[in-house]
Parts: structure tokens; C-alpha cells; sequence
């Protein structure tokens, strides 16, 4: 069976096509402004390269974050319209994660793998694992943080490898490291599929573990009404 695989998580959307002996093909979409716009059309590409057309695909696994709101959006919208179009499941996994999985050979003996992303508002989406093979331990479970706190509950865990476009924002330490390279700070939408086939699927649900800006705002203007 082939899977379509996606993530629009983070600024660099991540694309894959696996079959059942691994991925057949992937692409990243460049870090620019509205790059999750362009799913659909870099998927035609991904589709055409391999040769693998979309009536052969047999399921979708798409990242449900944590991410930003509207790539979220995009994402998972992508995904849906296109399992209803081609009357095929989709499934959903944790874009940390695929992040922490893409990392598991950088890990050194002892370390557990921290993967972070930029949430913006000075706060990071974060979690951390101990990773075994392909299974995956949750030692720190997924939240928003403020980067300064994020590093003191590393800190606290042991030797840490950190990976996710998040990592620049968090304190140094000496019980952490930033993973080098560029690869491991993007995720590989193959390893959303990996996830499925270990763990099973989580719900097609955006996980926001915060408030959309819009309705952070909302409330703040209700609460600045009723001081007035």
C-alpha cells in the first residue's frame, strides 16, 4: 500500500510517498511565507516525479502538530479533501514526534532527543523522548513553553539532544546540545507513516496546546471592555 504523508507544521512543509518498504519520495517546500499554500501544487510535482499516481495511494497520515494555526489548517484541510476525493482513510500523527524519530541515530548513549518548535510569542512547542529503534518513551510531554523554563525541566531530565527550528530560542546549558546539520531540524514526512505503523493513528485534530492569536485577542479585548 502507498501512503501520501504531509506536515505543514512548521515553516518548512514536509511531503513523503511509502510504500511498504519505505519511502519512495519526499520534498521540503522552501521556508518562505505562505509555503503551506503550495501543498497541493508541490504534491503534484511529488506525484509526477515518482510516478505514483493519486488513485494508487491507499491511505493519508498527515501532522497535527503542535504548529502554527493556519499551516495546521492548511494541512490537515489538504489531506481531508483529498482522502474524501479519492475514498481513502487519513490518519494523523505527532509532528514531534516524527521530529524526534528523524533525530533517533544523532542521539548519543544516555541522551534523550528534545524536539522543539518555534511557536512564536516567545514560546516554544516542546517535547522529549527516549527513543529506542522506533519506539518512542515520553519523558517530557508536549506543551508550550517559555524557552527559559523548557530549559531548566531539560535540564532536570539529563543529557539532552535538542532538534526543531525552536532550538536557536532555548538557553544554553551544559546538559544540553543542538543536533548539527540541517536535516534533523526538518521533519521527514515518512516518519509521520513510521509512527502510524508502531503506535497507531491519532485523531485528524489540530493539537494547538494554546490559544489561537485570534482568540487570545478576542479575549483581550473582551477583558479590556469590562475594565472600562
Amino acid at each position: 500500500m502507498i501512503t501520501f504523508a504531509l506536515d505543514t507544521a512548521t515553516p518548512v512543509p514536509a511531503l513523503a510517498l511509502v510504500g511498504d518498504d519505505g519511502a519512495i519520495a519526499g520534498m521540503w517546500l522552501g521556508q518562505v511565507p505562505g509555503g503551506g499554500r503550495r501543498v497541493l501544487e508541490a504534491a503534484h510535482h511529488l506525484f509526477g516525479a515518482s510516478g505514483v499516481a493519486p488513485s494508487d495511494l491507499g491511505q493519508i497520515v498527515v501532522g497535527i502538530g503542535p504548529g502554527g494555526f493556519t499551516g495546521l489548517r492548511i494541512g490537515i484541510a489538504t489531506a481531508m479533501g483529498l482522502g474524501q476525493a479519492l475514498g481513502i482513510p487519513v490518519h494523523g500523527a505527532s509532528t514531534l514526534e516524527a521530529l524526534a524519530l528523524g533525530a533517533a541515530g544523532l542521539a548519543r548513549p544516555g541522551e534523550v532527543t528534545a524536539a522543539v518548535i518555534d511557536a512564536k510569542r516567545r514560546e516554544v512547542f516542546a517535547a522529549a523522548y527516549a527513543i529506542d529503534g522506533d519506539a518512542l518513551r515520553e519523558v517530557l510531554a508536549p506543551a508550550a513553553w517559555d524557552p527559559a523554563t523548557l530549559a531548566e525541566a531539560l535540564a532536570h531530565i539529563g543529557p539532552v539532544v535538542m532538534v526543531g527550528d525552536g532550538t536557536a530560542l532555548v538557553p544554553p546549558a551544559s546538559s544540553l546540545r543542538v543536533a548539527g546539520g540541517d536535516a534533523p531540524h526538518r521533519v521527514d514526512a515518512s516518519l509521520l507513516v513510521m509512527r502510524v505503523r508502531v503506535s497507531g493513528p491519532l485523531p485528524v485534530q489540530p493539537s494547538y496546546l494554546r490559544l489561537p492569536d485570534a482568540e487570545e485577542n478576542r479575549l483581550r479585548r473582551i477583558a479590556d471592555e469590562a475594565t472600562t
